[in-house]
Formats: C-alpha cells, sequence, structure tokens
C-alpha cells in the first residue's frame, strides 16, 4: 500500500490498538506510542519528498464512496506541519499531561487521521467526513479537563462547528446534485456549464461554514474560551493543524473548483482580502485587553488567521506563497508560545500576566525563547514570521491592495504593543516567592526545538521555501491540477 495511504490509516491504527493496550499495560500503551509516531515521521518525510510533481493515488472504485488521494505542494506543506507539530506535542504530553493521559494521545492520533485526509483527499465527499473526525475529536479534547468551564467550551465550540458543518454538508449536498460527481476535477469541469448565481450561493455557503471553522470574524466567538479551557498541548494543534486544515480545505475549493477567473469575477477576492483586514484588527484590539495569557494568544490566533486570509485571497503567486509560508511560521510560533506557557503553568500554574512576573531570572533560557517567538509573530527581523508577512505585503501591493498592506504594519505595530505587556512583565523583579516544580528535560527540548525553528526559518527561509514556491502552480492553475487529478 502506498505510503499517502499510511499518513491516514497509521493514526487511525494506532489509535485503535491503543485503546486495547491501555486496558493492559502502561508499557504497551507508551511502547506503542513511540513506535508508532517514530514509523510516522518516516513516513511523512517520504509523501513531502515525493510530492513534486503530483501524485494521485485512488483507493477503490466503488462511485460515490471511492476514495481519491492527491499530493501536491500544497498539502505537502500540511504534512511538514504536521510532522514538525505532532511529533513535538506527543513528546511534550508524554509528560505534562496528567489527567485523562491515554484519552488525550488516542484522541490526538484520531484528530491526526482527520486532518491528514482533509489535505489528502480529492473529492468533497471525504473531505466532509474527515473534518468531521477531525471536529469532533477537537471537541473531546477541548472537553478533556471535565471542568465546568472546559465542558461549556467544549459545548460552545460544538454548536458552532456543527453550524458550519451544516453550510459546508449543504454546499457539498448542492454540487453532487448539479454535477453528479463528488470529484473535485470533475466538479470544476462540470461548474463551467452551472449558472453564475447558483456557483455563487454554492460558494458562499462553503465560505460561510469553513469561516465558522477558521474563526474569521465575527465568526470567532468560540475559539478564545477554547484556547482558556483546553490543555495546552492541544492548542498548539487547534492553532497550527485544526484551524488551518480548515483554511486549507477552502483555499482547495475556490481555487480548484470554481478557479481564480470566477473568483476574481465574483468579487469574493475583495472581500476575502477586507475580511482578513478586518479580523486581525480586531483580533489584536481584544488580544491588547486580555489578562489570561491563553486568551490573549487565542486572539492572537485570530489575527494572524487575517493575515494568512489577506495573502491566499489577494490571487496572485506571491500572495499564495507569503500566505501558505505563514501558516507554517504560525504554526511554529505560536506552538513555542504556547508550549512555554504551558511549562509555566506546569512548574507554578501561572496562566494570567500576573503569574509570569519575574520568570525571565527563573528560566532564562525559557523566557528568551518566549520572547523569540513572540517578537517572530510580531513580524520583526530576523524572524520567520518577518519574512512571510513581507512576501504579503509586497503581494498586497502588487495586485493593487495598498490599505491592506498599509494596514498589515499597523496590525504589526498593534500585536507588538501586548506582547511588549508581557515580555516587560517578564523581566520585571519581584519579592514574591513562589513554589517551583522543575521541568524536565522532554518539556522543554520540544520548545526548544520549536523555538530554534523561528530564527532557523527566517535566516534560511529557503528551506520551506523549496516547497512552498510550487503551490501557486497548481492553485492559480486548476487545469494542471485536474489534469493530473484526472489523469491526463
Amino acid at each position: 500500500m502506498e505510503s499517502a495511504v499510511w499518513i491516514i490509516l497509521l493514526p487511525l491504527l494506532t489509535a485503535f490498538f491503543l485503546g486495547i493496550f491501555k486496558l493492559y499495560s502502561d508499557k504497551l500503551f507508551y511502547s506503542l506510542v513511540i513506535v508508532s509516531m517514530v514509523i510516522y515521521l518516516y513516513l511523512l518525510i517520504l509523501v513531502i519528498n515525493d510530492s513534486y510533481p503530483p501524485k494521485v493515488y485512488s483507493i477503490g472504485d466503488w462511485g460515490l464512496l471511492g476514495i481519491n488521494l492527491m499530493v501536491d505542494s500544497f498539502s505537502a506543506m500540511f504534512l511538514l506541519i504536521i510532522a514538525i507539530l505532532f511529533i513535538t506535542v506527543i513528546i511534550f504530553s508524554l509528560n505534562y499531561i496528567k489527567v485523562n493521559k491515554h484519552k488525550f494521545i488516542i484522541l490526538t492520533y484520531v484528530m491526526i487521521a482527520g486532518i491528514a485526509g482533509m489535505v489528502l483527499t480529492a473529492d468533497l465527499f471525504n473531505l466532509y467526513v474527515f473534518l468531521e473526525v477531525s471536529s469532533m475529536s477537537s471537541y473531546a479534547l477541548t472537553a478533556i479537563k471535565k471542568t465546568d468551564k472546559s465542558i461549556e467550551s467544549s459545548f460552545k465550540y460544538l454548536i458552532m462547528s456543527t453550524f458550519g458543518s451544516f453550510f459546508i454538508l449543504l454546499a457539498t449536498i448542492l454540487t453532487y446534485y448539479l454535477t453528479g460527481t463528488l470529484n473535485m476535477a470533475e466538479i470544476s469541469l462540470e461548474f463551467k456549464s452551472v449558472p453564475f448565481m447558483i456557483k455563487s450561493t454554492i460558494m458562499f455557503f462553503f465560505i460561510f461554514g469553513y469561516g465558522i471553522k477558521i474563526g474569521l470574524v465575527p465568526l470567532h466567538a468560540w475559539m478564545p474560551d477554547s484556547y482558556e479551557a483546553s490543555p495546552i498541548p492541544y492548542n498548539v494543534l487547534s492553532s497550527g493543524l485544526v484551524m488551518k486544515s480548515a483554511i486549507y480545505a477552502l483555499i482547495r475549493l475556490l481555487y480548484v473548483i470554481f478557479g481564480v477567473e470566477f473568483l476574481t469575477e465574483s468579487g469574493i477576492l475583495n472581500i476575502g482580502v477586507f475580511w482578513g483586514v478586518l479580523t486581525f484588527i480586531i483580533a489584536h484590539t481584544l488580544a491588547y485587553q486580555q489578562s489570561n495569557l491563553n486568551r490573549l494568544l487565542g486572539y492572537s490566533s485570530i489575527a494572524q488567521i487575517g493575515y494568512i486570509t489577506i495573502g491566499l485571497f489577494l490571487g496572485n503567486e506571491k500572495g499564495l506563497i507569503g500566505g501558505s509560508f505563514h501558516i507554517l511560521n504560525h504554526g511554529i510560533m505560536k506552538g513555542t508560545l504556547f508550549l512555554v506557557l504551558g511549562i509555566f503553568y506546569y512548574s507554578l500554574k501561572a496562566d494570567e500576566i500576573e503569574d509570569i512576573q519575574g520568570l525571565g531570572y527563573k528560566f532564562p533560557v525559557l523566557s528568551f525563547t518566549f520572547v523569540v517567538a513572540a517578537l517572530a509573530i510580531v513580524g520583526l527581523p530576523p524572524f520567520n514570521g518577518f519574512v512571510s508577512k513581507w512576501l504579503i505585503i509586497e503581494a498586497a501591493i502588487e495586485a493593487g491592495f495598498f490599505y491592506a498592506a498599509f494596514f498589515i504594519l499597523v496590525g504589526t505595530f498593534l500585536s507588538l504593543t501586548y506582547y511588549l505587556k508581557v515580555i516587560i512583565k517578564l523581566y520585571t523583579k519581584t519579592e514574591k516567592k513562589t513554589l517551583i516544580e522543575k521541568p524536565d528535560l522532554s518539556l522543554k527540548l520540544p520548545t526548544f526545538f520549536l523555538g530554534s525553528l523561528c530564527i532557523l526559518f527566517g535566516i534560511v527561509p529557503s528551506l520551506p521555501l523549496s516547497l512552498i514556491n510550487n503551490i501557486p502552480k497548481f492553485l492559480l492553475n486548476n487545469s494542471e491540477y485536474i489534469r493530473i487529478l484526472l489523469g491526463g
């Protein structure tokens, strides 16, 4: 069986056997986690290295239930994010998670299977199925602490996300009714004869449904509560993978099924750029008002989604490259910030800005890592966030969206204000004595690894860009994607 198929199957099989092993032996359970993690990393590297030119894998020939998988540069970039964040979070969680650890790891494997399926599938039916697999495991992970706050947050997430799923399913049903197929390439060809208003309506349903999943303002209300109540390792995956896989699905649908010409004609690209600007301005403003660090990072994630949306909706090559690079960078930067915060909470239950006063002197290396990631996410050189933000600014100017380029600079200043507030508190001396539980190496190493990537991808951006630079070839030119998917 092809490696790409095992990218989906292995985490599902692992989750199944972990559920059995935990009944008999913790030693067997953790041994399987480690072995599976290493094999999965190997498979991800194999598929990423073999992603150009794109590869198509067909599983079965069952009409509606047939599965078509396609690996191109866009999906390979998401597999790279999975490789970086999933392995990091699993290692971190083995020591960090104290309550329901077995359930947390099993649900994480299920969620990864759903996300991997979303970025590999090439048909709408399986895209929706994998989206729901990812979503349901996310609801459970949000509520896994079983506190009143976590259950309430999970319920809000469930209601809002189900509302989004309804519109996505409705759009999928209408698409199948009109075209008689769920294969993305075939739909794109059939859509050429569909009236403009009907296509626009279906596109609106997709955008509204995925907009809720992504957390674009004003569809973001569930997200900050979720970040505050969830385990921090899950927050890393939520901001870096769950939200981003929804962006991936939406962009794939828009550019492949509808095509850049229709997107331009319908005016949705202009709306998307404006929506992105509105999202990050409001989210930055709300982040500044937060005293809880998880909520602050949650609003910061929503703001970064705004920047990514601008890049991906500009409709030009540099915008797709910049937006895609920022997806990768945000997963790394925000993952670093959450993991540092996780260690602070692990050591002395610090989750408010006031709680971290003076920790810069007690945890000098960890605090420096936090500062690096914070400056990177603000968009300052020489860190990775600066490179992707600058590409988006250049792309916005190139496409004539001068207001978007200007407001990105404004957003950079706004984010600097609240991250400086946290950094200043971190290095403000205090006489308060605190009980500190020393973090071990399994917590610090994953954190330092992610933090080092903020520097590496800023100084040598060509490393990830060698993969990302190929993305526009199969989004702006959907006929090439269609040809490859149909075996032409």
